[in-house]
């Protein structure tokens, strides 16, 4: 019989940060979005000291933080994908087939798993992940992903670990989760199904006139209640299946240049492209926006996006660069203050399926020298070698004034141990 997965890194901004600070393991700690902004990952501890409400702006908090000595650390996002990679790479070892499903979630498909231990196999996940990345993580395994994606919730409250595999201890979790914590019933829908009597994952899934749940949910509902009943809709995605990938941010400071813009796009861009070439991927065209800020009152309002297309597919920094710079060209007005920034590259497929064009003059790109940089700016740190397009200065990079080190990918700032 086929089983399903699902770990998921507890707290994970957070965990990350107290991966290298073992003294404020326990305590109450929160991470900050960009440019410090909005509160948006919180420790269990923060969480009982009245903290936890998403996005909450740090201003409003700051004065009830620094009372309970609470732990802030600004975004870094450099050392979370770093320990992201590390904790998928030990999940491959316990799978054939692994769905990375967010920086800190991922499914693993286990068929054939009948002869195991379930319950002891997730609890050796538990620990080699833990032993070997610092990271604790829960786990949830289930006849579908529905089903592991809400055994992973519950896992929370049973030691980190629950096996959903007998159908009378299943229904009686069905009938304990509320129909709106059902991973893809948003607010919108579970609104519908409360009209029809269901409050409970268990209402929903022996609900009969199937005829009515995919009237008001379509298709994708009906799944979702079949998957409740045991019956596998929804695969695993391979990586291949990534339709885009991009790169944006806020500005540190209000930005009014076309430079300062070209700047951070080529940034961006950089980013994005280094993402393709690990998955060993390319994209068929860009997409790059400017913004101003939504938010800020009697300023006029101003919002620019364009795109690109490639007429073979590309994972070359330089030539995306300079596809959003013409981008950049065609949607740049002056005399805004611009506030953020991004790019996304679409149309993704795997390197060998690209449809190279006829009449292109250089259809390999600068292929061999973004792997080259690749490996230079791995070994020596990121950005070791980049763009010119990227700037020296940087003026409009974001606000980050508690920051942590790049413990990881910076030998600059590499963990330092005092002896004696």
């Amino acid at each position: 019989m086929k089983y399903f997965g699902l770990v998921d890194c507890n707290s994970f901004y957070c965990s990350c940060e107290r991966v290298f600070r073992p003294e404020i393991r326990g305590k109450p700690v929160i991470v900050l979005s960009n440019n410090d902004g909005c509160a948006i990952a919180f420790t269990k501890e923060a969480k009982a000291l009245g903290f936890g409400e998403m996005c909450e702006p740090y201003y409003q908090i700051k004065d009830r933080l620094k009372k309970h000595k609470v732990e802030v650390f600004s975004s870094n996002y450099s050392l979370y994908d770093n320990i992201s990679r590390r904790v998928m790479n030990i999940l491959r070892d316990f799978t054939p087939r692994l769905e990375i499903y967010s920086v800190d979630e991922a499914f693993l498909e286990l068929d054939g798993f009948d002869h195991i231990d379930l319950l002891e196999y997730g609890k050796k996940i538990r620990s080699d992940v833990l032993q070997f990345t610092g990271i604790p993580v829960g786990v949830g395994i289930a006849p579908t992903k529905v089903l592991s994606k809400m055994a992973n919730k519950l896992s929370k409250k049973e030691k980190g670990v629950l096996i959903l595999k007998d159908e009378d201890e299943t229904n009686h979790r069905l009938k304990q989760f509320a129909v709106q914590d059902i991973w893809g019933i948003g607010r919108a829908s579970s609104s519908k199904l409360h009209m029809l009597g269901i409050k409970t994952a268990y209402d929903f899934k022996i609900y009969k006139d199937e005829r009515i749940i995919q009237k008001l949910l379509t298709k994708t509902g009906r799944q979702i209640q079949d998957e409740l009943r045991g019956v596998s809709c929804l695969s695993i995605e391979e990586a291949e299946d990534k339709k885009n990938t991009g790169n944006s941010r806020s500005f540190g400071a209000s930005v009014y240049t076309k430079r300062e813009l070209q700047e951070a796009l080529a940034d961006f861009c950089t980013h994005s492209a280094a993402k393709l070439r690990a998955q060993n991927s390319v994209c068929f065209s860009l997409t790059a926006f400017i913004h101003t800020n939504p938010f800020s009152e009697g300023t006029p309002q101003y919002y620019g996006v364009g795109s690109k297309t490639f007429a073979s597919g590309t994972s070359d920094t330089l030539r995306i660069i300079k596809a959003s710079h013409q981008i950049l060209e065609e949607i740049f007005k002056l005399g805004y203050e611009y506030k953020k920034g991004g790019v996304l590259l679409n149309h993704i497929v795997p390197r060998n399926q690209n449809q190279m064009d006829l009449f292109d003059e250089c259809p390999h790109d600068n292929e061999s020298l973004g792997q080259v940089v690749d490996l230079i700016n791995k070994r020596y740190g990121a950005k070791t070698i980049q763009s010119a397009a990227c700037g020296s200065n940087q003026s409009w990079r974001r606000i980050a004034n508690f920051s942590s080190p790049k413990y990881t990918t910076s030998w600059q700032e590499l963990l330092r141990i005092k002896l004696g």
